[in-house]
């Protein structure tokens, strides 16, 4: 019922030392020293508030999830700092028995009721076995302890923790609420910690787009421009448009879609009225976590032609071009067809990917065992595309904050920074220059 995820090489051999066999499966001495433990029945009077009944399927069940939650926090630390604990202990116990007293602080009983945090251990041991995307797995680390998250906020508008004790400085950095929240306990971290590690924790970045597979999608698009101009289908146009500011813009998926399509007219109308081609400034506008829900516009300026030739500036001008041949000039730029509502990063991913499988299929600019629908995203191989060029090419790290606006907003420390679109706008077309270096040089 619970997987140990082992280390394998390449090809997927296991690469299992002898303590691989263990791991997570028993207890180690000293481990009860090193974190909090009560036995299965301890927890069912803590939690349910009688004694486990033998033969009942649900007490079964509880015994089994106690003792995995139980084991996860107890291998939260090494076999090797395990036993240098249990070597001091030795040593503390010889020292004790010369000196005729007892060092070592009472390990229990822990007072009834007092379950250290294993009901929410449980209840996320149990979110871990829910379905994931792929048939016959469950869902990753990654998204179980999600509900570590709700949980933690959940007792907190409880009325069992009323009264946060607050730590307040003068500094910028904000302040530090103490909480009684049980996900938040010690003994939940080490379990949390272990179960991490049991799971795997397999975080799987979105691969990012090469320069030339960049280069290769476009010149698909293209393709598709010239044969119907603007007759075009506004998705697939859409599509190629999403493709551009994610690769050129250095915006994740979820980031692209919030963009304003006024305040994109209004720019390319102002950047077409003096002959300006060298950029163009991408509005987003929203509440954006980073701002604590503060509605307001991010300026993404994007160098018009960057140096690998891709011609940002007029994909804009027939992105909005399009737009306009049906009556759509205001509202968000990417939209879903039939309720005209903002459309989600996703719409794009058939699109896009469909062109990726033809580009594995016929050159070799995709490796042939890459699954493109798993290991492309639509969130973030744009962005790591972008950043990975930079980084390519030398773009300074500062040039890349710039663009992306978030030093603005760190150099006011965590007020909100409040601007109008036309102050906005003039503030982006001062610093154009240096704006739009990252998207220049680095794509």
């Amino acid at each position: 019922m619970f997987e140990v995820k082992i280390p394998r090489d390449f090809y997927g051999a296991s690469l299992a030392e002898v303590e691989d066999e263990i791991r997570f499966r028993v207890a180690r001495p000293g481990d009860h020293m090193c974190s909090s433990f009560q036995c299965p029945n301890c927890q069912c009077q803590n939690i349910l508030g009688r004694d486990l009944v033998p033969g009942d399927a649900s007490d079964e069940a509880f015994t089994s999830l106690v003792t995995r939650a139980t084991l996860d926090a107890f291998w939260y630390r090494s076999s090797g700092t395990v036993n240098g604990h249990v070597t001091e202990m030795r040593f503390l116990t010889r020292y004790a028995e010369a000196l005729g007293f007892d060092p070592f602080p009472r390990l229990g009983p822990i007072p009834l009721g007092d379950h250290l945090g294993m009901k929410e251990a449980i209840l996320l041991v149990l979110r871990s076995h829910e379905p994931g995307k792929d048939e016959g797995k469950t869902v990753k680390y990654g998204t179980a302890r999600k509900l570590r998250g709700f949980m933690t906020v959940l007792a907190e508008a409880s009325v069992e923790l009323r009264g946060d004790l607050v730590f307040s400085s003068c500094s910028k950095a904000g302040r530090l609420v103490a909480t009684r929240a049980p996900s938040e306990g010690r003994w939940f971290q080490h379990f949390n910690s272990g179960m991490s590690a049991r799971m795997g924790n397999e975080v799987r970045q979105d691969r990012a787009y090469t320069l030339v597979l960049l280069h290769k999608l476009l010149e698909m698009y293209e393709q598709d421009w010239e044969d119907n101009q603007f007759a075009i289908d506004l998705h697939t146009l859409s599509a190629a448009m999403f493709l551009v500011i994610t690769c050129c813009g250095g915006m994740r998926g979820y980031e692209a879609v919030w963009t304003d399509l006024s305040a994109l007219r209004y720019d390319v109308s102002y950047c077409e009225s003096l002959e300006d081609y060298s950029a163009v400034s991408w509005p987003l506008v929203g509440r954006f976590k980073a701002r604590n829900g503060v509605a307001d516009c991010y300026m993404i300026p994007i160098a018009g032609e960057t140096n690998s030739g891709i011609k940002v500036f007029v994909w804009t001008q027939r992105f909005i071009g399009r737009l306009a041949m049906d009556g759509i000039t205001q509202g968000w730029a990417f939209r879903k067809a039939v309720t005209g509502k903002r459309a989600l990063a996703a719409d794009y991913r058939d699109d896009i990917f469909t062109k990726l499988e033809y580009i594995q299929s016929t050159t070799n600019l995709i490796d042939p065992d890459c699954s493109v629908w798993d290991d492309y995203g639509v969130q973030r191989s744009g962005r790591r595309c972008f950043t990975s060029e930079c980084q390519n090419q030398g773009v300074d790290p500062h040039d890349i904050e710039l663009q992306c606006r978030w030093s603005t907003d760190r150099a006011n420390g965590h007020r909100p920074v409040q601007r109008t679109m036309l102050h906005t706008y003039s503030e982006v077309r001062n610093m154009k220059k240096a704006l739009i270096r990252p998207s220049k040089l680095g794509m």
